[in-house]
């Protein structure tokens, strides 16, 4: 289980992670762990462990590897579960498939200085199902950037506290995509 980068210890201490994480995750989308959400994509893995933590859940997780991060797909594929490499200055070739939870840990930190993560959000919506969730977990500097953008683009969109209040250096932001029309279509 371990890459040029990593341990078998740190995989260990993520894997005990993320299992906390998703426990706090669901009471903050009580669909999550329901039939509800059947399609997940992990947007920036390292060792997979949002999947496995879920892996007793009605639901599969695409977990995508940085094209530019650390090269961890084998550890994903030794866990048995699925993956990809993505460059999210890019496209992301969905079809067919869309998703109805995307899944953000740090991206939007770890890839701004390549490319403007207003693209990445748009790309985000386009494969994002109407009234799917994102789960975004960034630096305060992000989610107050993507909340403010996202009013723009009219969704629903909730900061909280991650599982551990007192880490100010990571905050989560829940958005959701609502159908919405003008009220000039609404009323025709």
């Amino acid at each position: 289980r371990t890459f040029s980068g990593g341990s078998d210890g740190a995989f260990r201490k993520d894997t005990t992670q993320w299992v906390v994480r998703v426990k706090h995750y669901k009471t903050l989308v009580p669909d999550l762990g329901t039939d509800k959400i059947r399609n997940v994509m992990d947007m920036n893995t390292h060792y997979g462990g949002s999947a496995a933590a879920m892996i007793n859940d009605p639901l599969w997780v695409k977990n995508v590897v940085s094209y530019y991060g650390i090269n961890s797909l084998n550890v994903v594929y030794g866990r048995g579960i699925i993956g990809t490499y993505n460059d999210w200055c890019e496209a992301f070739s969905t079809s067919p498939r869309t998703y109805v939870l995307l899944h953000d840990d740090g991206l939007f930190s770890a890839e701004s200085h390549r490319c403007e993560m207003k693209y990445v959000l748009l790309e985000m919506d386009r494969i994002l199902r109407l009234a799917g969730y994102v789960i975004m977990r960034e630096s305060p500097h992000f989610v107050n950037s993507v909340k403010n953008l996202a009013a723009g683009m009219r969704r629903n969109r909730h900061q909280r506290d991650t599982e551990d209040a007192k880490n100010g250096d990571e905050k989560l932001l829940i958005r959701q995509k609502k159908d919405w029309r003008s009220s000039k279509a609404a009323s025709e």
